[in-house]
């Protein structure tokens, strides 16, 4: 009984939240089409060390998942940043009980609807925050990605917006790993639907 308790403290453990930077995040559109149409929202990572030992994330990987394969392409992994918007580097050191919070933009190939207005609002008024993308699409009865949404105005109240929820599948689904010094990989899965959901769920 004592090696399985030694066994278990000596254990890696992660948790990881993800969720859009919905508030004033700035989306990233690709300057030089030739290259990529990719656009890049900001999510917010935190990382939370679980475990009882300390432990180095030395790297992570993107994927966007489709169908039953994995997908890359240029502009799907947008780098991550701190509060200030200075490079977040890798690797970082978690002692037991620490935490990590910092951005990752993570890109998908909008529909070409989408991003004519998003790239229209860029070039009239600059920097694109992900709150007014979000706003000018749904006022189209779009998402970001391409799925039906209803806006409407309520008088002394602001604005709703709501999601056709069988357009979800259009949502891109991410696998975003994070590798350890010992070799240990902790994915997760996500997507703006499931993100929202969680957020919503959240006792």
């Amino acid at each position: 009984m004592p090696y399985y308790k030694d066994k278990v403290d000596s254990q890696e453990a992660l948790s990881i939240t993800a969720t859009p930077e919905s508030g004033g995040g700035i989306l990233r559109l690709s300057d030089n089409l030739d290259k990529s149409r990719a656009i890049q929202i900001p999510w917010i990572f935190t990382i939370s060390n679980t475990g009882k030992v300390k432990l180095s994330i030395t790297s992570y990987s993107v994927q966007k998942i489709e169908g039953q394969g994995v997908s890359y392409f240029n502009g799907l992994d947008g780098g991550t940043t701190d509060a200030s918007n200075k490079v977040f580097p890798f690797p970082q050191t978690l002692d037991a009980g620490e935490s990590i919070t910092f951005r990752l933009y993570l890109g998908f190939i909008p529909p070409g609807e989408v991003e004519k207005i998003l790239r229209n609002m860029l070039n009239e008024n600059g920097p694109v925050t992900y709150h007014a993308g979000f706003i000018a699409l749904a006022k189209k009865s779009l998402t970001f990605y391409g799925g039906n949404a209803t806006y409407k105005e309520i008088p002394d109240a602001g604005v709703m917006v709501s999601i056709d929820s069988t357009t979800y599948d259009k949502d891109p689904v991410y696998r975003v790993s994070f590798s350890t010094g010992r070799g240990n990989a902790f994915p997760i899965f996500t997507s703006e639907s499931v993100a929202k959901w969680q957020q919503l769920t959240k006792p």
